[in-house]
């Protein structure tokens, strides 16, 4: 079982330190391994986290399409 330290996830995901205790104390890795006051991330709580943030960059359906409020009046008047 491979165990990860905040340190090195960091490192692997490319985010800063403080980050990564934020998700782990968020519960975004699952559950943790704790060892001397330090919470170790496992190997599927690595996985898991990945698969939640990747996929299609929009599922749904497409937005409905907005109105140029800008333009109503098109006769400004006399200047």
């Amino acid at each position: 079982m491979t165990l990860y330290t905040a340190d090195r996830l960091a490192e692997m995901l490319g985010i800063q330190r403080s980050t990564v205790q934020q998700l782990v104390r968020a519960g975004e890795f699952g559950p943790t391994v704790n060892v001397a006051r330090k919470h170790l991330v496992t190997e599927d709580g690595l996985a898991g986290f990945i698969a939640r943030r990747t996929g299609p960059a929009h599922s749904g359906p497409a937005p409905a399409p907005q109105t140029n409020y800008h333009h109503r009046h098109s006769d400004p008047g006399p200047i």
